[in-house]
């Protein structure tokens, strides 16, 4: 049976470079985000093949749950890689203060930098664990390490994945499954070098043999 390698959070850079990576080592590739045909789209112009698509909103964590659900049986590697950033309409990236901020922002933002992580790492967990054990990764950023007031959400975001992965590391192992982290610390534009070495990176975390997992890689 070809196991699934469920990606949430898909789009140009780490995510389809990522993606690809493990299809071309044989597994069936799923990449879910909240506008697929968009994300088909980008697919295509990175040539990038074989993958199969699915619709997610990450800012609702019972939709993530749901995904996770429709791909449970074949289930062996989920990728967190959502998060969010904020850009004018002319597609400047904007800074976003506490002050900046709603109460629906708020919650908006944090289930998608942490709360639906760790939704997805609880049913992951669940589903890879009943499938023989696989792998359970999470894209990591500098902002986690050396938070911005100037990006509050995402850097708090950043900074509970980091925890949740550091911590529950040893607890996933023993069940055979290895949660691990690849915080990412340079900016990283499409289709670049350090895309492509992330994406590397996430396979030589998957490829560790269990008596030497890590539960990080600091990339930059």
């Amino acid at each position: 049976m070809t196991m699934t390698f469920l990606q949430i959070g898909s789009g140009p850079g780490i995510g389809l470079a990522t993606a690809e990576r493990f299809a071309r080592e044989g597994y069936r590739v799923v990449v879910a985000s909240r506008h697929p045909a968009r994300l088909r789209g980008h697919a295509e112009a990175a040539g990038c093949a074989g993958l199969a698509f699915d619709t997610v909103d990450a800012s609702d964590p019972r939709s993530v749950a749901a995904l996770i659900a429709r791909h449970r049986d074949t289930l062996s590697v989920l990728h967190y890689n959502a998060g969010v950033l904020h850009y004018d309409a002319d597609g400047e990236l904007q800074t976003r203060t506490l002050a900046d901020e709603s109460v629906d922002s708020l919650i908006s933002d944090m289930n998608v930098n942490l709360t639906s992580a760790l939704v997805a790492m609880r049913a992951g967990a669940e589903a890879i664990g009943q499938n023989g054990g696989g792998s359970l990764f999470v894209t990591g950023g500098g902002l986690g390490i050396h938070p911005s007031p100037q990006f509050l959400t995402l850097s708090t975001g950043k900074a509970g994945l980091r925890a949740a992965a550091l911590s529950l590391f040893e607890p996933m192992q023993a069940l055979g499954i290895h949660l691990a982290a690849v915080t990412v610390r340079t900016p990283v534009s499409p289709d670049s070098v350090h895309t492509r070495a992330v994406a590397d990176a996430f396979w030589q975390l998957h490829a560790e043999p269990r008596e030497a997992w890590t539960p990080e890689i600091v990339y930059g």
